[in-house]
C-alpha cells in the first residue's frame, strides 16, 4: 500500500472503546423510564451512526414503535446523561503510540466522527489523542454525515491542501467505508471495532488492532 500524506479515523470503535460508557448512558435512560436494560452486545451494534440512530435502534429492540417526537426528546436526555457523566471511553491499546508514529513519519491526522462535536473533542481531549489531530469534524458541525461522502470531503478540508488519492480513511464501520469510498479516499477497516465491515468487505485491508496499522502502511520502525 502506497504511504498516504493524511489518514482520517473514524472515533467510536476505531480509536476508542465508547461502547460501556456510550451503554451506561443508555441504560440509566432507559432505567428512568422504567425500560428493560438493553444488553451491552446490542448495544455496541447501535454504534457508529450518531445518537439519534442509537435511539432508534434501542427502542426497536425494546419493542416500541416509531415517534419522531419521543425519539428526538430522547436523544436529548441521552445526550445530557452521556455529557454528565462525562465524555467516558477508553483508548484502544497502542493507539497513542501509533499516532505519534504517524505524526513522526510526516502524515497529518484528523477525526471524521458521526459523534457531536462537543463530545467528540471532549474525549478526544480527555483521552491524550487532541495534541496529534489537526481536527475533528463531529456529526452535527456539518449538514451530512457518514455515510454521506461531505462528512469525509469537510474533514479533508482540515489538511494542508491534500486530495482525496492522497488520504486514506480508517474505520470500522460501513457508513465510514461508504463515505470514503464516495469521496474517492481510499479504506483501511478496523476488524477490532463495532461495525463487522471485515466480514462485509473482505476485499478491502484490515487491521486486527491498532498497533498493525503502521506496518501495513509499510513505515520504518526503529
Amino acid at each position: 500500500m502506497n504511504k498516504p500524506r493524511a489518514l482520517i479515523f473514524d472515533l467510536d470503535g476505531t480509536l476508542t472503546d465508547s461502547a460501556p460508557a456510550i451503554g451506561r448512558a443508555l441504560n440509566r435512560l432507559w432505567a428512568d423510564m422504567q425500560r428493560a436494560p438493553i444488553p451491552q452486545v446490542a448495544i455496541r451494534g447501535y454504534i457508529g451512526d450518531g445518537p439519534a440512530a442509537l435511539i432508534k435502534c434501542a427502542r426497536r429492540d425494546s419493542g416500541l414503535e416509531p415517534e419522531p417526537a419521543a425519539e428526538q426528546a430522547e436523544t436529548s436526555e441521552f445526550m445530557r446523561i452521556y455529557a454528565e457523566d462525562g465524555p467516558g471511553g477508553e483508548i484502544f491499546p497502542g493507539a497513542i503510540e501509533v499516532c505519534e508514529e504517524l505524526v513522526s513519519a510526516g502524515l497529518e491526522l484528523a477525526v471524521c466522527t458521526n459523534k457531536p462535536q462537543d463530545a467528540a473533542w471532549r474525549l478526544l481531549s480527555m483521552l491524550g489523542l487532541a495534541p496529534f489531530l489537526v481536527g475533528c469534524v463531529g456529526g452535527d458541525a456539518t449538514p451530512s454525515r457518514k455515510p454521506d461522502p461531505a462528512h469525509v470531503l469537510e474533514t479533508l478540508k482540515l489538511f494542508n491542501n491534500i486530495a482525496p488519492s492522497q488520504a486514506l480513511m480508517v474505520g470500522d464501520g460501513l457508513q465510514d467505508v461508504a463515505a470514503a469510498e464516495a469521496a474517492g479516499v481510499n479504506v483501511i477497516v478496523a476488524s477490532y471495532g463495532y461495525g463487522g465491515v471485515s466480514t462485509a468487505r473482505t476485499d478491502l485491508p484490515s487491521i486486527k488492532t491498532i498497533r498493525d496499522l503502521p506496518e501495513l502502511l509499510a513505515l520504518k520502525r526503529d
